[in-house]
């Protein structure tokens, strides 16, 4: 059995490599852009979203196969191909250079692998069955989406505004930390759901006992 540790990972600005051009590659290479990373394509051909983001200098394109060596410098590798001797390839050079390497659909060759996301501002949830029933992480964030609306990304933007006015107020951690679990268990994310942004402040300003006002 497979036993992975889940963890988020920070991309800005670290190059990732993604070998193959189809709408596999493109979806993987539209979540590592949104993680604001640097991206090198190396396949013959591109979708036409792909192609586009290339002539935009969006990522870099190698208009070819993969070739050893390729994977030299990079952070991370993805693997998007139908070709199991490329496949293989690109799994022994991440492997030797100790990278972070997934191959598409094929798990072993895996030492990481891509959780359904959900995002809702800052909020981020991932979902994933070890690499066994992906459609089943994918239906999960689907009734997530449904069930979990606006009001918590607003209660996070509150939350960060709150964040250093009430470590000023409330000096001690265990303090802080009970407060914080009274505010989520508050009524403030039916008030925010409810559009009544003003009862969300007065919620937040009972619970740690100061006028809070976010800019």
């Amino acid at each position: 059995m497979n036993t992975y540790y889940p963890i988020y990972v920070q991309l800005r600005e670290q190059p990732c490599v993604v070998i193959g051009g189809g709408k596999i590659a493109e979806g993987k290479v539209e979540g590592l852009l949104a993680a604001e990373a640097q991206v090198t394509v190396i396949a013959p051909e591109l979708t036409h979203h792909l192609r586009k983001l290339a002539e935009e200098k969006q990522i870099a394109y190698f208009a070819r196969t993969y070739q050893p060596g390729d994977l030299t410098g990079a952070f991370m590798v993805i693997c998007a191909t139908d070709r199991a001797d490329i496949n293989h390839q690109v799994w022994q050079e991440a492997s030797a250079n100790r990278q972070l390497v997934n191959v598409v659909d094929d798990t072993p060759r895996c030492n990481f692998i891509a959780a359904s996301i959900l995002r809702k501002g800052d909020l981020t949830i991932a979902i994933s069955t070890s690499g066994k029933a992906p459609a089943l992480a994918v239906r999960l964030k689907e009734r997530l989406q449904r069930e979990i609306g606006p009001e918590y990304e607003r209660f996070l933007e509150l939350a960060g505004a709150l964040r250093e006015p009430l470590a000023q107020h409330v000096p001690d951690f265990e303090t802080r930390k009970a407060l914080w679990y009274e505010l989520v268990d508050s009524e403030i994310l039916d008030a925010l759901a409810r559009g009544e942004e003003a009862l969300a402040r007065e919620i937040i300003s009972q619970v740690v006992g100061f006028d809070f006002e976010p800019a």
